[in-house]
């Protein structure tokens, strides 16, 4: 299984995620039955910054859960 491969809106290059994420809580997400996690990445080409959809998963998954979980912890400090 390959990793995804995102565009940059900017120039067309790589795009690579800087680590920065956060589940998108959205209510259209949340009806829709999905938790969107959104992330930061960083153009290898031009150096350009933009944000895109990195996972979809169901809200009732394990997964979910975890992510939910890890996201208010990074609240809290």
């Amino acid at each position: 299984m390959g990793k995804k491969k995102f565009k940059c809106p900017e120039c067309g290059g790589k795009g690579e995620p800087t680590g920065n994420t956060w589940p998108l809580t959205s209510p259209m997400a949340l009806m829709g039955g999905s938790l969107i996690i959104m992330g930061t990445l960083e153009c290898q080409e031009c150096g350009n910054k933009f944000r895109k959809k990195l996972k979809e998963l169901p809200l009732e998954g394990e997964e979910a859960k975890e992510e939910m979980e890890k996201a208010e912890e990074e609240e809290e400090e």
